[in-house]
């Protein structure tokens, strides 16, 4: 009985927790997904790693 009542409101938490975050998911999968755009002309920048004595 108590199991049942736990599972519920854990379910019910997780629904909430979706509704309340759903534009970050909506976002992070575009980002992740989404096409990517192409690198203009100083954008990129390199890494000069110098030589600890």
């Amino acid at each position: 009985m108590i199991h049942d009542k736990i599972g519920i409101l854990m379910l019910f938490f997780f629904v909430a927790h979706i509704a309340l975050h759903w534009r970050w998911i909506v976002f992070t999968t575009k980002n992740l997904f989404g096409r990517q755009r192409e690198m203009k002309e100083g954008e990129i920048i390199e890494a000069n790693y110098m030589p600890v004595d």
